[in-house]
């Protein structure tokens, strides 16, 4: 049997991996426009700053896939499928290829919004620029260089935005994020640690432009600034355009097979076409996208044994999981963030904000089931958080977990949980009395202490 992958990014090329572990015999060919093997895009914007080098991001050499009897095809732009004769068309070239199985591993492309010349001036290189491969990066970094660009707008305050906005601001220029909601990371952080997330972000010299509708991009030889919703502008020399993704499915549409925002997958990752499936950041699946890193993991490992005719498990969806460092800081945020946004009741919160060390660690409890987590500037909690999601915990080990006391007063009985109240003992005030019998702060102590 002859499984044809079009595409190499991590949905594509751990599809391979995985196919190839559940069966030594079957001929694997992956197909991929870009120029280099299997790298990983988290570092690209530290290409920009030269932190790395493009060796550094490649993850698997062309002689892992030797290892692995695939056969690989940089810069090969698959440009036609047909389904009913089970074969794909290259650009540029006349001969067909054939395949048993076909999987589509298209990935993305970077989302523009509406914004007043800013597809015009991306497409004609006057200095608005997204950030997806390696290409990318290159040309951002030669157009700082050659241009001599001293101030720089990103347009997005998103994960991959903030970091690239880090690394702009390490390659010495004026830099400004402009986000349009308004508080940074919205899908990932509560109000509380968003906020001490911009203030650690502008403590490093980063401007933070919330709440902004960005309507222009403006100039004309070369981009000089921005136009935002109220007539306010801002100056740069370069605008990096960081807002989301789109799936890429126009290859797929035009074989007819069917597609929405992405192509549409059943729970085995089948197209609506035979022996045709699909994975990663351009498949819809009940309606929803998810474009992150975990759910091309997990899904890789359900299409490689459907392909192989072994469908013992079906997709359920994608618990959402992030964790990356931003601006130096180590961030995690998986599940739900925010309960108040969630149906029905019966949920708990465990909390510890240390704003003076910049730690932020929240969970999220439904019952005794962990249904949520944000770690910021700590990741003592990761594994466990990660091998406990969706379980039962214990809240009593959760508060040894994230270092959260209860104090006792030894005048009255009065209890304080750090847990619950949000504050921790330390961060009150020393003129603090104890709401109950009006004694000192120092008359408290750590309940249970061994």
């Amino acid at each position: 049997m002859k499984v044809v992958i079009i595409g190499n990014n991590i949905a594509g090329t751990f599809t391979a991996q995985n196919i190839r572990s559940l069966n030594d015999e079957v001929e694997i060919e992956v197909y991929t426009q870009e120029k280099y093997p299997y790298y990983t895009r988290v570092k690209l914007p530290e290409l920009i700053s030269e932190k790395v080098t493009i060796d550094d991001l490649i993850v698997f050499n062309e002689d892992w896939y030797k290892n692995k009897q695939i056969n690989l095809y940089l810069d090969k732009k698959v440009n036609k499928i047909d389904p009913n004769s089970k074969t794909i068309q290259i650009e540029g070239v006349d001969s067909i290829i054939s395949y048993d199985r076909l999987v589509l591993a298209l990935g993305s492309t970077p989302s523009i919004p509406p914004i007043r010349n800013a597809a015009e001036m991306k497409e004609k290189k006057k200095g608005v620029f997204t950030l997806r491969n390696i290409d990318d990066a290159t040309e951002i970094k030669d157009y700082i260089r050659k241009k001599d660009v001293n101030k720089a707008i990103i347009i997005g305050g998103g994960l991959l935005g903030l970091e690239l906005a880090n690394q702009i601001n390490n390659s010495n220029l004026d830099t400004t994020v402009v986000e349009f909601f308004p508080r940074l990371l919205p899908r990932q952080l509560d109000e509380e640690c968003a906020l001490m997330l911009k203030d650690e972000i502008e403590n490093r010299g980063i401007k933070v432009v919330l709440d902004a509708v960005t309507e222009e991009i403006i100039g004309n030889g070369a981009v000089t600034g921005i136009k935002l919703k109220g007539d306010h502008k801002l100056d740069a020399d370069i605008v990096l355009i960081q807002a989301g993704i789109k799936p890429t499915i126009d290859i797929a549409k035009e074989a007819n097979i069917r597609t929405n925002k992405g192509i549409i997958v059943n729970e085995f990752l089948e197209t609506s076409e035979t022996d045709i499936y699909a994975v990663g950041d351009c498949i819809e699946y009940k309606g929803q996208i998810w474009g992150i890193i975990p759910a091309c993991m997990e899904q890789s490992k359900i299409i490689a044994a459907s392909v192989l005719g072994l469908k013992k498990v079906d997709y359920k969806g994608t618990t959402p999981k992030n964790t990356l460092k931003i601006v130096g800081l180590e961030l995690t945020s998986m599940g739900v963030i925010d309960p108040s946004k969630e149906e029905g009741g019966g949920w708990d919160i465990l909390k510890k904000a240390d704003k003076k060390d910049c730690c932020y660690q929240k969970l999220v409890l439904k019952g005794s089931k962990l249904k949520g987590a944000i770690l910021f500037g700590d990741n003592k909690a990761l594994s466990y958080v990660y091998n406990k999601m969706e379980e039962d915990v214990d809240k009593e080990e959760l508060k040894k977990l994230l270092e959260l006391y209860t104090y006792v007063c030894t005048n009255c009985g009065m209890e304080y949980d750090e847990a619950t109240i949000g504050t921790l003992f330390k961060d009150l005030p020393l003129d603090w009395k104890c709401p109950n019998c009006k004694g000192s702060k120092e008359e408290f102590k750590i309940k249970n202490k061994s």
